[in-house]
């Protein structure tokens, strides 16, 4: 049955004139072609498909992949590789880059980003149509849409983790999680997946998972003592057999002969474990074996040494860090209790390092037998850092060592510290330490599970000693609100979601700034949260209504002991960020908001990341939480109150000027001129050769650019403000960024309304009017563009009028009233038909066609859209080009003249793919479905929507439409 579908939009010239590029046009220079693409029909996005039923993978022993009618057999071993590797994140972005090094190795494609995309639609054919979008394209990656449930390794890991957190007040049930857990082996860990790189890095870290399951849930038979000694015996045998080097299964075994009264077993048990040790890794048994043997021999346990237990109690209300909490299990499975592990965790204060790194070890508390250390070293807070000598004296006596007989030496007490640490299973925490330096002395030689947690970032430790850094960053969403909801109680927070979730934002989902409101909020049960978020938005500052009395809990205070720590380069640098427009920040802009070279500005701000001042979070971009950046105001106001202004107009002459190149680089006009109080910049602009690396640079900057025309209505810059917006609005238009095209617009008028200025007020009327149609606001998008024409009108521009009342049209054509739309484009095409106004009237006139094709008056439309295609031709202007091809395809679609309709749509589609134009193509493909659709062509059409699908971003509004599109299919 063909199914029903709902016109596809042609497109229209409003998108192709920008405000400020028809004043160059005005000048009597030419513009350059641009095109973009719009879709009327498309609704808001759908979420990804997640968890759909009765699909399975299997990465527990041979690699299986079940759908809900059948078993996927996947022959490639790339194709294997490939799924293997998403599914070991369900959920997460997997980038191109770690893709193409797990599927080839150090054998890399010569186009790997076309390469895995290709085998991506390859697995996609082989999934079949329902499941086919389990494979998700985003911008860094792709994403497998399946809930962590679906992927036993994610089961396995969620089941083991459950069981963790039951084992101290519900053994039996954490026991039964680890048997369901351990029900799903099936063997070797990826099997069959021919992946070095993933058997390298993943499926050892699998079998450790699973041989610490099986020994926790040993331990809990044993606590429990419900399981017969020889049920027990035979398993640990078989596992002995299974991983000979596994000492600590051969541990578990000699502990179990030895309570059965089996010692003649047990001596011989002992003997093949150090055998096998020996030959294998040149080394004697284990501390705890040979304590064991010792035991056997004695025929009593050994001397009771000190056994330390120093952990600071479980930190109230610890909520999420599932990923980190992972990470640490891990570590601790890759731990082999010979040698030493050593694990940095790095984050801004306030971050919870301390609480984390005291959770985890309460929670495997029980894997460290002889005990576990804990020394805060104050690196940061109040006081000075305890020396190393201090330190050393403190450990030394902690394990047992007489006062008289710790050495005053700091070289010789670290020497004697690894001495007797040395076949001790111990954990040490070592707590705020300031640097690498500051901990390395501590450093036991082996045999011991070490943490250190900083707001330096520890590369010394990485680099030197091997250290696993793990960096803490906000709490994720869903943990926030759970953080909250420790002090909060749960039927206030389940009456009031939104409060709840605006709170935590406002807390910039900071571990300390939420625990300090969720004490506010505990503290008055009679009081809403929706009042509590009130008081906190009208506070100065976020950091008024979060102090405490106590330094510790004071989020002023805990910055202010890494700020007060700085040099005084480093203490104006993050002054100077706190008038940064955006927490997005690019070398460019902060070398011109610092006023040095992007070198300087490179090393500054990676010396305020190195102490989690600032985030690196990616090549050459930096992030500023929220919480800092407040308090990076104050100290540039309380410091240098004098700085601020001049720093942030250096900044919005740079992003003015640099957003005009890229502007020009994507093809929409030739620059405007800059008017007002617009100075000149000395940082260079960005390198940008193409329209791909304009659109790439538009892309990673378009937060920070929203920001930056808000900021310049609220200090007194409106000359940038306007023009800003100006310069940006045709990326966002372009790439559907909606609600930024809004925000710009409406920062942009409060601007151009300061200056009284027809020109700014035209232009800035402009942007704001075509977001409000585009966002579905037509009666505020009439009155705001009424307001652009008369601005135009009040200048004289004939242009700006053509354009003002074609925009008007499409307000109205968009709101259905086609009649009233095509009486605007007329007087659009009639304004613009002076000689220098040719491709202002192609505007007009393709705009009028592409009403005209919306109305159903598809042969009226050939007409204009033809006259508008030739304008194009003779200006060289390609992408409007491209444009009014697609539109004669659809008008020709109309009239069922449909073998001329596909020419028309190759054309544009060739021209599209010739200048890389996404957009452009999208539009192409999408129409072309549509006319194969027509003929009767639904496999083509299916596969024309696919490759359109598979261009656009995982935002774009388009994905809804064409999903109805390929849905329609089936109808």
């Amino acid at each position: 049955m063909r199914a029903t579908l709902k016109r596809h939009h042609p497109k229209r010239a409003e998108k192709m004139w920008p405000g400020p590029a028809l004043l160059a046009g005005a000048l009597g220079g030419q513009e350059r072609g641009r095109r973009d693409s719009f879709d009327m029909s498309a609704g808001q996005r759908k979420g990804a498909r997640r968890g759909m039923p009765g699909v399975s993978i299997r990465l527990l022993g041979p690699f299986e992949v079940r759908l809900p009618d059948r078993t996927v057999q996947i022959a490639s071993k790339r194709q294997r590789a490939l799924l293997a590797s998403l599914a070991l994140q369900p959920g997460r972005i997997v980038s191109v880059e770690i893709l193409t090094e797990r599927i080839w190795g150090a054998d890399l494609p010569s186009s790997p980003r076309e390469a895995v995309q290709n085998n991506v639609h390859r697995l996609r054919r082989l999934l079949g149509p329902e499941q086919g979008g389990l494979v998700r394209n985003v911008v860094d990656g792709y994403v497998l849409d399946v809930g962590p449930d679906q992927v036993d390794a994610s089961r396995f890991a969620g089941l083991v983790h459950d069981a963790e957190r039951a084992a101290v007040d519900e053994p039996e049930r954490a026991r039964e999680l680890l048997r369901a857990a351990l029900e799903l082996w099936r063997g070797e860990p990826l099997g069959d997946v021919a992946s070095d790189s993933l058997q390298r890095d993943h499926a050892p870290a699998l079998t450790e998972r699973y041989l610490a399951a099986v020994e926790r849930r040993i331990d809990l038979d044993l606590a429990l003592g419900d399981r017969a000694p020889s049920t027990l015996i035979a398993e640990l045998r078989v596992l002995t057999s299974r991983f000979p080097v596994r000492e600590p299964l051969w541990e578990r075994l000699l502990t179990v002969l030895i309570a059965d009264r089996r010692q003649a077993e047990a001596l011989e048990a002992y003997e093949s474990v150090r055998k096998i040790v020996a030959d294998t890794l040149g080394a004697d048994p284990s501390a705890a074996l040979r304590r064991l043997h010792r035991q056997l021999l004695d025929g009593d346990p050994e001397p009771e040494r000190v056994t330390p237990r120093q952990l600071p109690p479980t930190p109230a209300g610890f909520a999420g860090r599932t990923a980190e909490l992972g990470a640490l299990d891990e570590e601790l499975a890759r731990w082999s209790g010979s040698g030493l592990a050593l694990v940095a965790i790095h984050g801004v204060g306030g971050a919870g390092k301390s609480a984390l790194a005291v959770h985890w070890a309460r929670l495997r508390q029980d894997r460290f037998s002889d005990g576990q250390l804990y020394l805060d070293l104050h690196g940061y807070g109040p006081g000075r850092p305890i020396t190393a000598e201090a330190a050393l004296g403190r450990l030394l006596r902690s394990i047992g060592t007489p006062p008289d007989r710790v050495p005053n030496d700091a070289g010789e007490a670290a020497a004697l510290l690894r001495t007797l640490l040395a076949g001790r299973r111990m954990l040490l925490l070592l707590d705020n330490a300031h640097d690498a330096g500051h901990v390395r002395s501590l450093l036991p030689g082996s045999d011991c599970f070490v943490i250190v947690t900083s707001r330096s970032d520890l590369r010394g430790l990485a680099a030197r000693d091997g250290a696993h850094r793990l960096a803490l960053r906000e709490l994720p969403d869903d943990d926030a609100l759970a953080l909250l909801t420790t002090a909060i109680p749960w039927h206030r927070a389940e009456a009031e979601p939104d409060a709840l979730a605006e709170l935590a934002r406002l807390c910039g989902r900071l571990p300390l700034a939420l625990r300090i409101a969720a004490e506010l909020g505990s503290q008055y049960p009679d009081r809403s949260l929706a009042d509590l978020v009130d008081d906190l938005r009208q506070r100065r500052s976020p950091l008024d209504a979060l102090a405490d009395s106590d330094p510790g809990a004071d989020l002023r205070t805990v910055f202010s002991w890494s700020y007060d720590l700085l040099p005084q380069d480093l203490a104006r640098a993050f002054s100077h960020l706190g008038c940064y427009p955006g927490s997005d920040i690019g070398l460019p802009g902060a070398a011109a908001l610092l006023d040095v070279a992007p070198a300087t500005a490179r090393d500054l701000l990676d010396r305020l990341a190195a102490v989690h001042l600032l985030e690196r979070h990616r090549p050459g971009r930096y992030r500023l939480h929220d919480l800092l950046r407040e308090y990076a105001g104050e100290r540039l106001a309380a410091d240098r109150p004098e700085a601020g202004a001049a720093a942030l107009r250096r900044v919005l002459d740079w992003y003015l000027r640099a957003a005009g190149k890229a502007r020009i680089a994507l093809g929409f006009s030739r620059p405007i001129s800059l008017t007002g109080s617009v100075g000149e910049t000395a940082v260079p602009l960005p390198d940008l050769p193409d329209s791909g690396a304009a659109s790439e640079w538009f892309e990673t900057e378009r937060s920070t650019l929203v920001a930056a025309v808000a900021a310049a209505a609220d200090h007194g810059l409106p000359d940038h403000g306007w023009q800003l917006a100006s310069e940006i609005r045709d990326f966002l238009d372009r790439a559907r960024y909606f609600p930024d095209w809004l925000a710009a617009g409406r920062s942009g008028l409060e601007c151009a309304e300061q200056l009284g200025d027809p020109l700014a007020g035209y232009q800035a009327a402009f942007v704001l009017g075509g977001a409000y149609s585009i966002t579905g606001a037509y009666e505020e998008a009439d009155a705001t563009l009424r307001q652009a024409l008369r601005n135009a009108e009040r200048l004289g521009d004939t242009a700006k009028i053509s354009r003002a009342l074609s925009l008007l049209g499409l307000v109205w054509q968009r709101a259905e009233d086609y009649d009233r739309a095509l009486a605007y484009h007329r007087q659009a095409e009639v304004a613009a038909r002076p000689e220098p106004y040719a491709v202002v009237r192609a505007h007009a006139l393709l705009n009028y066609g592409a009403t005209q094709i919306v109305a159903g008056r598809c042969a009226d439309a050939l007409g204009n859209t033809r006259e508008a295609l030739e304008i194009y031709q003779e200006h060289g202007l390609e992408l409007q080009e491209a444009c009014a091809w697609t539109n004669l395809a659809a008008a020709y679609q109309g009239t069922a003249d449909y073998p001329t309709a596909l020419d028309h749509c190759e054309k544009a589609l060739a021209i599209s793919l010739r200048l890389a134009d996404v957009s452009g193509q999208v539009e192409s493909l999408t129409t072309q479905g549509e006319i194969q659709l027509a003929m009767g062509r639904p496999d083509a059409a299916r596969a024309s929507w696919e490759e359109a699908r598979g261009l656009l971003r995982p935002a774009d509004p388009n994905h809804a439409s064409l999903d109805q599109l390929l849905r329609g299919l089936s109808c």
